[in-house]
Order: C-alpha cells, then structure tokens, then sequence
C-alpha cells in the first residue's frame, strides 16, 4: 500500500488538519492501513469516519489535500 509522503502531512497541518493512521496490525482488520482527517482545532473528525472509522486509503488523503490547496485562503 502506497504511504502518505511527509509533505503530505505537512499542508495538511498548515491548512489546521491532524492525519492519524490506524495502528493495528491485523491485516483482516477493516480499518488495516486506513486514515483519518481530523480538525486540530476542535478534534472533530473531517473525513474517514464515515461509514466506518479509517475509512481513507492514501489517494483519498491526497485528494483531499489537492482540495484544500485549490481552496481559496
């Protein structure tokens, strides 16, 4: 599976964003390798929460931050 560059974590910290991975070591595990966005400001969870908890996969986090680099300041 393909990792999130450090550069990667480091906008999203800029724009005031926490990526947290899920450390589990079970591959059978649902949640094996998967993120979670969340708002460093109020700890809310932005996206990987739904349907279930570290629900991203590395081009969704990518995405995501391509997203907010287009976002207006």
């Amino acid at each position: 599976m393909p990792q999130i560059s450090s550069s990667i974590r480091r906008k999203l910290a800029r724009a005031g964003f926490v990526l947290n991975k899920f450390r589990g070591r079970n591959p059978n595990d649902y949640r094996f390798g998967g993120y979670m966005i969340i708002d460093a400001e109020t700890n809310a969870v932005v996206q990987g929460a739904y349907p279930l908890p570290y629900n991203l996969t590395p081009d969704d986090v990518r995405e995501f931050a391509r997203e907010i680099a287009k976002a207006p300041a």
